[in-house]
């Protein structure tokens, strides 16, 4: 994987659609300007924060997993949140991927690890900023 900004890493996807309507009004009601990275921050907050990361109601569509849909339902798990969050970082003109990754998650409750019967998140979702030549992970359940 090329770890250099491209063309396709600001582009709106099925599941990364930063062309969503309701996508673009979050980014200006939280993008507030300055550097890349203070905006890549202030973006990354507002995801974490108004966004409820909820792992119990999994939707495994495409339109469960879809950007815009954790946004208008006000929660998502790690994959739709973390495609939010690439989706808010791209309308913004900020480069951001998708990867995946099995984790294990030490700061699990009792209840995920029962209800998943691991503490292992296999498929875990994250977003990949990208600025220049610097690569930055941002965990978008945290």
């Amino acid at each position: 994987m090329n770890d250099l900004p491209t063309e396709y890493t600001l582009r709106a996807t099925a599941l990364i659609d930063s062309d969503h309507p309701a996508i673009r009004d979050f980014v200006r009601a939280h993008d507030p300007g300055g550097s890349d990275r203070e905006r890549a921050v202030a973006l990354y907050r507002a995801v974490r924060d108004e966004v409820r990361y909820d792992p119990y109601r999994i939707d495994l569509s495409e339109a469960g997993m879809r950007a815009s849909t954790a946004l208008v339902q006000g929660h998502g798990w790690c994959v739709p949140k973390a495609a939010l969050l690439a989706a808010v970082c791209r309308a913004a003109g900020l480069h951001a991927r998708l990867g995946y990754a099995d984790v294990r998650n030490h700061l699990s409750t009792e209840r995920l690890r029962q209800t998943m019967q691991t503490d292992i998140f296999i498929w875990h979702g994250y977003t990949d900023l990208q600025h220049r030549a610097v690569r930055t992970l941002w965990p978008a359940a945290a």
